[in-house]
C-alpha cells in the first residue's frame, strides 16, 4: 500500500528548502555588488561553492540550484523519517537539515573538482576549497534547523511521523539518492558552462586587444630562443677597423613607400681617428616574447633601398656610415612581429639592440645593403 508523507512532515521539509535557497540567493546576490558591498557574502553560509556560485554559468546555474533544492527537501524528508521513529520530531528535523545541508554540499563540492578528479584521481580531491560547500551546508543546518524541527514537531502522544501507519514511502530513499546525484551532475554542467564562458570571455578579450596592439598580444608561454648576443662567425680584424671601442651603431627612423618599408642603421665613429668597415652589417630581429623571429636576411637590394656592394670605406673620426634595411609591408594583426631590431657592424661582433615596432613578421624576407659612406643624420625639420 502506498504511504504518504504527513503535513507535519511536508511542512517541515518545504522550510528546510525555503531557508536553504535564501541562504543561495542572499549569498548570490551580495556577491554580485560591485562594490566592497560584495564582502557581505562572506557572512553567509557558502552552501554552493564559491566557483559555481559567483561563475558565469547561465541556465545550468539555475537548474543546479534548483536540482540541489529537491535533493534538499528529499534528504531531508529521508533522515526525518529515519531519526524520528521514535517520536522526538524536533531533534529528527533539526539533524535532518543539518544532514541535508552537508550532503548537497558536498554534493556540489563534487561537481566543482570533477574535473580535477578526472585528470588526477583522487588527489583532484586537494584542489581548490573541496569540502567547503559540505562544512558550509552543515553549519547553515546548525543554525537553521530549529525551525523547521518545530514545524515536524508532534504531540508526543502521536509519534507518527505519517498517516499510513509510521511506515517510510518505498520511494522515498530511492528518489533522495537519485536528487543528489542530479545536483551533482547539475554541478558538473554549471561548472563546464562557466568554464567555457570565462574561455569565450578570454578568447574575445584577446581578440580585441589585439584589433588595436601592433601584433598579436605577448605570450609568456610561446615557444622559441632567445636572440643571440653575437653571430657564430670568426673575426679577423686588422687594427683598423672600427671596433666597439671606436664606434657605435645607431637606429634610424623608418621610411615607407606604398607597400614598402626601409630603415636606415648608421655607424658612428666616435674615436679621435679614422676606422675602417667593409662587407654588410649583422641584422636581427626580437618579436613581442623576446624571441629570435624567422626572418630572411638577403644581402642586396630591395624597392626602397639600392646596394653597391661590399668596399672598403674609412670613416672618419666624428663620421658615419650607414646601411640600409628594405622589406615588404606585410599585416601585423595578431602576428609575431619585430619589437626589437638587433645589430653589429659585422658578424661575429657584439649586437646592439633598440626597440622597434615594425611591420617585419614571421616570415618575412629583409634586404641588406652594405656599408656605404654618409654624411650622418639629419635634422629633422
Amino acid at each position: 500500500m502506498r504511504t504518504p508523507l504527513s503535513r507535519r512532515l511536508l511542512f517541515s521539509s518545504g522550510l528546510a528548502v525555503a531557508l536553504w535557497l535564501l541562504v543561495v540567493v542572499v549569498r548570490w546576490g551580495f556577491s554580485r555588488i560591485p562594490s566592497g558591498a560584495a564582502q557581505l557574502a562572506n557572512l553567509v553560509p557558502q552552501v554552493v561553492p564559491r566557483g559555481l556560485l559567483w561563475g558565469e554559468s547561465g541556465g545550468w546555474l539555475v537548474v543546479a540550484i534548483a536540482l540541489g533544492a529537491v535533493a534538499v527537501a528529499l534528504v531531508h524528508a529521508v533522515v526525518t523519517t529515519l531519526a524520528g521513529r521514535g517520536g522526538a520530531m524536533f531533534l529528527a528535523a533539526w539533524f535532518a537539515t543539518v544532514a541535508a545541508g552537508a550532503l548537497v554540499g558536498l554534493a556540489f563540492d563534487l561537481a566543482a573538482v570533477w574535473d580535477a578528479l578526472g585528470d588526477y584521481g583522487p588527489r583532484g580531491l586537494l584542489v581548490g576549497e573541496f569540502g567547503a560547500g559540505a562544512a558550509s551546508g552543515a553549519l547553515w543546518g546548525l543554525a537553521a534547523g530549529w525551525m523547521p524541527g518545530l514545524v515536524a514537531r508532534a504531540p508526543a502522544a502521536a509519534p507518527a511521523y505519517a498517516e499510513g501507519g509510521g511506515r517510510q514511502p518505498a520511494w522515498l530513499l530511492p528518489a533522495a539518492v537519485v536528487a543528489v546525484i542530479a545536483a551533482v551532475a547539475g554541478g558538473v554542467s554549471s561548472e563546464n558552462a562557466r568554464t567555457t564562458a570565462i574561455a569565450a570571455d578570454a578568447a574575445a578579450q584577446q581578440e580585441a586587444e589585439a584589433a588595436v596592439t601592433f601584433g598579436a598580444p605577448p605570450d609568456p608561454n610561446a615557444p622559441g630562443v632567445a636572440v643571440p648576443a653575437r653571430a657564430e662567425a670568426s673575426l679577423d680584424l686588422e687594427p683598423a677597423w672600427c671596433t666597439p671601442d671606436k664606434a657605435t651603431v645607431l637606429k634610424g627612423e623608418p621610411d615607407a613607400a606604398t607597400g614598402h618599408r626601409a630603415l636606415a642603421i648608421r655607424l658612428m665613429n666616435f674615436s679621435d681617428q679614422p676606422c675602417v668597415i667593409e662587407g654588410y652589417p649583422d641584422i636581427a630581429f626580437g618579436d613581442q616574447n623576446d624571441h629570435l623571429l624567422d626572418v630572411t636576411i638577403e644581402q642586396g637590394s630591395s624597392f626602397m633601398t639600392q646596394d653597391l656592394g661590399p668596399q672598403r670605406i674609412e670613416v672618419p673620426a666624428g663620421g658615419y656610415a650607414v646601411t640600409y634595411l628594405g622589406w615588404d609591408a606585410a599585416s601585423p594583426h595578431g602576428a609575431l612581429v619585430t619589437k626589437t631590431v638587433y645589430a653589429a657592424p659585422t658578424a661575429g661582433m657584439e649586437r646592439g639592440s633598440w626597440p622597434i615596432d615594425l611591420d617585419v613578421v614571421e616570415g618575412s624576407t629583409v634586404a641588406v645593403t652594405a656599408w656605404a659612406p654618409d654624411a650622418g643624420p639629419q635634422p629633422s625639420s
